[in-house]
């Protein structure tokens, strides 16, 4: 199906996601890590409720957030059926990976996994959700390394002494059966909370038709989540908590031998409050965290007719610990607040892997990994310089260091080493501040502008874990350098009771980016990789020299009728390596996402959303190419007494081919089929 831009423009306009942000004046919290009236915040901010997000069509969050037309996620695929590797999430482009450049946080607490930045999105409760915050570019750079291409925040509900209980279930196609159930129960000073989840899919089909064989399964899932939180408070106002986060999953990828599981358990402790600090009374927060997970993941290569298939690579255990800690103190003030702060993290991590199969055994084995240790201290003030301006000003120093790298491989059948080589250590110091300006040039009327700088140091998965998809054989590289990148960004905002429009352009240049580098084809050896089947690609990953992200992005809300409300959200971005002028993978330069919500009658809701993503190419060389695609999604509620809401959920009305993967052989994946569920939602 060929799309042209100027009529889905048109259509869009005309019919007017599901997924509308917020149009109040809301605080922001993700910007300078403490709150500020969004429309004093000088970058592109997308607020969403948790009564829009519950209103999405989508079933997993990470779906839900493509309400934003900045999001995407790697290969088009959300977390319902990518591998775990593959669920990196990019904000305008900035270099889409599995790896991904942008931080996402669960009230201030990451969420990326500490080995590979990948996201497991269903660590989260979404009946307990407050709000989720979307930071695009690299302006929240407060956070540190991994917030380099933007931040998600996810906040959960603050009132923690407070009662309330919410349940929900769904079922749908696919064998699709989701239950999740949210507690809080408060006494005196004292409050204790529950969360749990469980989900089971058979899954979707991964390849498209005309690709699959015999061989090919459904990507089946099965998840657990359980977290428990206690929180108390003193006399004098001091509040602590501490959340246990247990998560599990196991999913097919799309044969019958290709699987990969994970674990983890998280322990987070934090206290706020307010302290009389150099004659001014600060607020203060802390945070420390503890996590240790496990991943597994089998790989296989499977033969032209698509009927057998024969391991491969066999990841038994991708162990990763991950301590972190933080605090920040701000003091408010009339015309300005100041936020100061400090924080760190320490990372270990490391892959232990089979590999070189012959007949029924493999051959070798490989244990590849290091540490990462990051600490950093920020600044970041914002003050009224006269009524109508606004300045933002923030900077970060950050420390870092790689010690213990080290790749090991064995040869199985009498233990002699094949290769032991230890890395040196590096270390480096990172500066990197903020510029913003807002100018309220009429009541209706701003203009905002930004420049900042921010980096990112890659990660261990990057470093040190080799990894093969089919035919393609992707290399680590111990030897990569950090990431650096610069930006700046101007827009305009015109906002009234019924209607708002935003429109910004950014450029913004990475240096030393990260990619996976093509450097030869198959059948034979090929340097830096090793040896190749025929048909495959061997690749690295190194640092491109350059690649620029410039664009526009265009935004409407507007309130039609008293019970209709449309949305439209354009992003245009042209990502590309400047030494070839090539176009970044997986990077589409159009998106638009457009809907409108509508309330017939008192008790019920009608949401239909679209979007639109233009064609990307699979590979570096641009020369495999995933077509563009245009989906529609149904969301359908009516609400009951006692606080039930019953619901209609249908994602990819028109069961759209969204090519997500293409291989040098022709073989075609797709993400998401029409994928139909009904659910209840009650609270009490």
């Amino acid at each position: 199906m060929k799309i042209t831009l100027p009529p889905l423009l048109l259509g869009a306009v005309l019919s007017a996601t599901v997924g509308t942000a917020q149009m109040l004046a809301p605080l922001v919290v993700s910007v300078s890590r403490e709150a500020l009236p969004a429309a004093e915040v000088p970058l592109v901010v997308d607020l969403f409720s948790a009564e829009t997000l519950r209103a999405s069509p989508a079933l997993a969050l990470d779906d839900k957030l493509k309400a934003s037309a900045a999001f995407q996620l790697f290969r088009r695929t959300g977390s319902l059926s990518a591998n775990p590797t593959a669920q990196g999430v990019s904000l305008r482009n900035i270099g889409p990976s599995g790896a991904g450049r942008t931080l996402v946080l669960v009230d201030g607490i990451p969420l990326n996994d500490p080995f590979g930045g990948w996201v497991a999105w269903s660590k989260t409760s979404q009946l307990d959700l407050a709000a989720v915050e979307i930071v695009r570019g690299g302006g929240s750079g407060s956070w540190g390394s991994a917030a380099m291409g933007g931040t998600i925040q996810v906040r959960s509900q603050r009132e923690p002494f407070e009662d309330r209980s919410a349940a929900q279930w769904e079922i749908g196609d696919f064998g699709t059966v989701l239950a999740e159930f949210s507690s809080h129960y408060g006494t005196g000073n004292q409050a204790w909370s529950v969360q749990a989840r469980g989900l089971h899919s058979d899954g979707f089909r991964r390849k498209a038709p005309a690709s699959a064989g015999p061989l090919d399964r459904s990507t089946d899932l099965q998840q657990g989540y359980l977290e428990l939180g206690w929180t108390g408070r003193t006399a004098a106002g001091t509040t602590g908590g501490l959340t246990l986060r247990g998560f599990t999953e196991d999913r097919g990828n799309g044969t019958p031998q290709q699987r990969n599981r994970s674990q983890e358990l998280m322990l987070a402790a934090r206290a706020d409050g307010t302290r009389d600090l150099g004659g001014r009374a600060a607020k203060w927060a802390t945070h420390a965290y503890l996590q240790t997970q496990e991943f597994r993941s089998l790989f296989t290569a499977v033969d032209a007719s698509r009927e057998t298939e024969s391991p491969v690579l066999d990841q038994y255990a991708v162990p990763a610990d991950a301590v972190g800690a933080g605090g920040q103190v701000t003091w408010p003030g009339a015309d300005h607040q100041t936020t100061v702060g400090a924080d760190a993290r320490w990372v270990r991590g490391e892959t232990r892997e089979n590999y070189f199969r012959s007949g029924d055994a493999f051959l070798r084995n490989r244990i590849a990994g290091g540490e990462q240790r990051t600490a950093g201290v920020f600044a970041n003030h914002h003050r009224s310089l006269a009524p109508t301006w606004h300045l933002d000003l923030g900077v970060r120093v950050d420390h870092w260091q790689l010690t213990d790298g080290r790749r090991v491989e064995t040869d199985r059948t009498d233990g002699s080493r094949m290769r032991d080589e230890t890395y040196a250590d590096r270390s480096a110091t990172e500066f990197n501040p903020r510029l913003g300006i807002v100018w309220q040039a009429a009541d209706n009327w701003a203009w905002q502008a930004a420049a900042y700088q921010a980096f990112r140091l890659p990660t261990l998965n990057e470093f040190y874990r080799p990894f093969r998809v089919g035919s393609v054989i992707t290399e680590a590289n111990p030897d990569l350098e950090t990431e650096h990148l610069q930006g700046v960004e101007v827009g305009s905002t015109w906002r009234t009771p019924q209607a708002s429009f935003r429109l910004t352009g950014f450029m913004t240049e990475v240096e030393d980016a990260v990619a996976n580098v093509t450097l030869g084809v198959g059948p034979g050896f090929v340097p830096g990789v090793g040896f190749v089947p025929a048909g495959g690609v061997g690749r690295q990953r190194q640092n491109l020299n350059r690649i620029t992200i410039s664009g526009i992005e265009f935004e409407a809300h507007w309130q039609v009728t008293e019970s209709l409300r449309g949305r439209i959200d354009y992003l245009y971005s042209d990502a590309r390596d400047t030494a070839t002028d090539r176009v970044l993978p997986q990077a589409s330069r159009h998106t638009v996402v457009a809907g409108f919500d509508w309330r017939p009658a008192p008790r019920w809701s009608i949401g239909v959303g679209s979007r639109y993503v233009s064609e990307a190419f699979e590979d570096d060389a641009n020369l495999l190419v995933l077509a563009e695609a245009l989906t529609f999604d149904l969301h359908v509620s009516r609400t009951l007494a006692n606080d039930a809401e019953v619901f209609l959920a249908v994602e990819n009305v028109t069961d759209e081919d969204v090519q997500s993967g293409r291989s040098p052989d022709g073989l075609i994946d797709l993400a998401t089929p029409r994928f139909a569920r009904i659910g209840m939602r009650w609270y009490w």
